[in-house]
């Protein structure tokens, strides 16, 4: 009897195992017949899972179908890409969900997550990006632009997953309101008996500090101009600089710079060569540079620093703040500013091969209004990707 009703559950493993075992989806050099050929990585689920992850894989699966319908030698390539955290990290929760622990699976169990989508890849043909054969190639093209000068090396600031271990792209950054405090911090003037005040979200960064900021045009902090102040418990005596970048509305004014774990503050320290202590482990840990509270957690450390600040009389005050904090899409626990050392690509010239038959209409987008929108990546994002 036929059921009314379509149950995915009895034919899809039934009938994608039947294709399986006869290799509808694996194809041999065949000069006899048209040539028909797509390669894929894996779906890639970053930033915040959409239809649009599905679609692409699904038009792609129609398109070799319809190829191999029309006699054509059809064959869908899939790869496994070394950068696929982000994949990994939403099907581990859903296996958590399950009770169940990726340590437990296999390779081969864990990768079979990916056939549950029933796409008529050639999976004979699987590939991963840093296999033998797939490195040969990736290092000759590494070399090769390095020797044109297009690939180069520097100090940057990442968004860091201290829980995943990984650095991750602005896009899978999740910012989220928090109610939080601000921490009104006491820096001593160095020789005098006056203080500045700093206020802060994170007055664990203070072992990070190496310089203190104000506007040249605040009225109200006219008297720090050429000044030294000292770092609070750590006992650093650090610079006051000027710049207009500091608003003036903000706290008292003053701003403490942390050039390894902030990105303005970095800024800050290349435009006033400002040394830079990493004063965290990767997992988020206090490090030997910061010489306090070494080997505790970032937050246990927040609040330990705000008692052993008011014991030694260095709290101005504390006060209820509600702010935005950027999270890992991946794992949901607080980014962390950090200093890494990566590799850039110059992607000028790359840019100008792809705007130009987007703007002549030779490429149309569809709908039309994305043609400024891309234009805008192009021209302002596009010329450098790490």
């Amino acid at each position: 009897m036929i059921a009314t009703n379509y149950n995915p559950k009895e034919s899809e493993e039934r009938w994608y195992q039947y294709w399986m075992d006869n290799k509808f989806f694996h194809s041999e050099v065949d000069k006899s017949r048209e040539s028909y050929c797509i390669v894929i990585p894996p779906p890639n689920v970053t930033g915040v899972l959409h239809m649009g992850h599905m679609l692409n894989n699904t038009i792609q699966d129609a398109l070799i179908r319809r190829a191999r319908l029309q006699g054509k030698n059809a064959c869908w390539v899939p790869g496994t890409d070394h950068a696929s955290i982000a994949t990994e990290a939403k099907v581990v929760a859903k296996l958590q969900g399950e009770g169940i622990s990726k340590k437990d699976l296999t390779r081969e169990e864990f990768l079979k997550q990916l056939r549950k989508l029933g796409a008529s890849c050639d999976l004979e043909r699987t590939g991963f990006t840093m296999d033998e054969l797939r490195s040969e190639s990736v290092i000759k093209v590494f070399v090769d632009l390095y020797q044109k000068g297009l690939i180069y090396r520097g100090v940057r600031m990442v968004n860091w997953d201290p829980k995943a271990l990984t650095a991750l792209s602005d896009e899978e950054v999740v910012y989220k309101e928090e109610h939080s405090k601000l921490y009104y911090l006491r820096y001593k003037i160095e020789g005098e008996d006056g203080y500045a005040i700093v206020a802060t979200t994170r007055p664990e960064t203070i072992m990070g500090d190496t310089a203190m900021c104000i506007n040249p045009h605040d009225p109200k902090n006219q008297h720090l101009k050429g000044k030294k102040v000292i770092v609070p418990l750590v006992n650093r005596v650090i610079p006051v600089i000027e710049d207009d970048y500091v608003d003036i509305e903000f706290g008292t004014g003053c701003l403490k710079v942390t050039p390894a774990h902030d990105v303005n503050d970095y800024m800050l320290g290349e435009k006033y060569n400002l040394p830079s202590i990493d004063i965290f482990n990767d997992n988020g840990t206090i490090s030997e540079a910061a010489g306090l509270y070494v080997g505790m957690d970032r937050f246990e450390v927040r609040e330990q620093i705000e008692k052993d600040l008011q014991t030694a009389g260095l709290l101005e005050k504390v006060e209820a703040y509600t702010n935005k904090v950027g999270c890992s899409e991946r794992t949901n626990v607080p980014i962390e500013p950090k200093l890494s050392m990566q590799w850039f690509l110059k992607m000028e010239h790359l840019a100008q091969i792809a705007l130009e038959p987007v703007m002549k209409d030779e490429i149309r987008f569809y709908p039309s209004k994305f043609k400024n929108t891309y234009r805008h990546w192009m021209e302002k994002n596009g010329f450098h990707l790490s």
